[in-house]
């Protein structure tokens, strides 16, 4: 085990060891392997990964537990590296030399070594006198990095990380720290916390070089900013298939669900079905301000497997989507439609926080317009339904509050359009 990177304490003995690996056996590992995420190195925890691997191939199987973690520069990597051995670990005075030296070289000042190390400067320049380095030693306030500016000698080393349970959850870790970079929080997160955040980063990034659009269209799409109640004033009367949207769930939109159910009414034709995405803590009251113009029509559950959220007020796991289906005047059914729909993929987050998948609204389409017809979506957001539409053969109209969400809409559905039409061509 010696020689590996950051391993800069010496090996544990032989009785050590296998005491260390008798425990892992036992217990599973206690304390996480830590990984760099830049790299896929092992910052601390050589001897443990070691135990894990040893009694794997001996038919032992260990729970996987790992931290991963971004570190700013090498000389994060080995503050951190010490200090989490030396948390664990009483050295000789040989063996603490060793480490001083190896500080030393490093860079570090005398005074960050003491205290990281846990003795007196003095006792490192005398442990450096011991090992041949007898010239005066400088002992900075400040430590200037390699690439430019400085920070304090004894600075705490607090390192992003990941905690994962899985060796194959790695990846997705050091994925997810890569993405987020600098806007990572100097704390462990989840993997979960952590891809969420990751996501939203690279979706602000991306919204930061979008140019926004007051209208956009295509062939058989488009797409206007601004709110629902005034920009689809020139919609004709009853000449909408389906409308299919997706609004907020969120207490501000409140007595808006009124607003959405008249358009729906004006717009639709008669016996024309509008279905709703709708939020679970307010669901009686949505459906009572839908009921105002529209007649109700059915509730349809959209299962998520492995997709659960928490409500902590009430303290429920919610692995399911609501969707309440009403109609225009009186509904004539012309297929069988599924009220359970379970997805089998998890939705792309990366053009909204709120996007949708495409599994569900690509049914929807499919049963409740027919080819030729006019999807619309009075919030649609980064137009999920859109493309949905436009693969379905559908024309497709689109409202959003946000010039630049339209802006991101429009990039997609001249894409998704472009490659339909090529697809037809071949």
């Amino acid at each position: 085990m010696t020689g590996e990177r950051w391993q800069l304490l010496p090996d544990l003995d032989p009785e050590e060891y296998e005491a260390l690996k008798a425990d892992i056996a036992a217990n599973g590992l206690r304390v996480p392997v830590v990984i760099d995420a830049e790299s896929g190195a092992i910052v601390d925890g050589h001897h443990r990964q070691r135990a894990v691997e040893e009694l794997e191939r001996e038919g032992v199987k260990v729970p996987e537990y790992r931290d991963v973690r971004l570190f700013a520069d090498d000389d994060e990597r080995l503050a951190f590296a010490v200090g989490a051995n030396l948390f664990r670990r009483h050295l000789s005075r040989g063996q603490r030399s060793e480490l001083v030296a190896r500080l030393r070289a490093e860079g570090w000042s005398l005074r960050r070594i003491a205290g990281v190390v846990g003795v007196d400067h003095k006792t490192v320049a005398a442990d450096l006198s011991e090992i041949g380095e007898n010239s005066p030693i400088e002992v900075p306030e400040r430590v200037e990095r390699r690439g430019g500016g400085s920070y304090p000698a004894r600075r705490p080393t607090v390192a992003p990380g990941v905690v994962v349970g899985r060796a194959q959850d790695e990846r997705r870790a050091r994925q997810a720290l890569a993405t987020l970079g600098d806007e990572a929080p100097a704390r462990t997160l989840n993997l979960r916390d952590a891809e969420r955040r990751a996501r939203f980063a690279d979706y602000q990034r991306m919204r930061s070089a979008t140019e926004p659009a007051d209208s956009a269209g295509g062939e058989r799409w488009e797409l206007r900013a601004g709110d629902f109640a005034t920009v689809l004033d020139d919609l004709d009367p009853g000449s909408v298939d389906l409308v299919l949207t997706d609004p907020p769930y969120t207490d501000e939109f409140g007595a808006r669900w009124v607003e959405l159910s008249e358009l729906c009414a004006r717009v639709l034709k008669p016996g024309g079905v509008a279905v709703f995405y709708a939020g679970h803590h307010n669901l009686p009251e949505v459906i009572f301000q839908l009921g105002e113009h529209l007649a109700w029509l059915w509730h349809i559950v959209v299962v998520q497997p492995g997709q659960e959220s928490r409500f902590m007020a009430t303290h429920v796991h919610n692995g399911h989507r609501d969707l309440l289906a009403y109609c225009a005047g009186t509904y004539q059914p012309r297929r069988w439609l599924r009220d359970t729909i379970t997805v089998t993929t998890a939705a792309d987050k990366s053009l909204h926080p709120w996007q949708q998948g495409l599994q569900t609204p690509a049914y929807l389409v499919d049963m409740l317009s027919d080819p030729g017809g006019i999807v619309l979506d009075p919030c649609c957001g980064s137009a999920t339904f859109g493309v949905a539409a436009i693969d379905a053969g559908r024309r497709f109209i689109g409202v959003d509050v946000d010039p630049v969400t339209v802006g991101v809409a429009a990039d997609r559905l001249r894409e998704v359009a472009a490659g339909t039409e090529n697809g037809a061509a071949s």
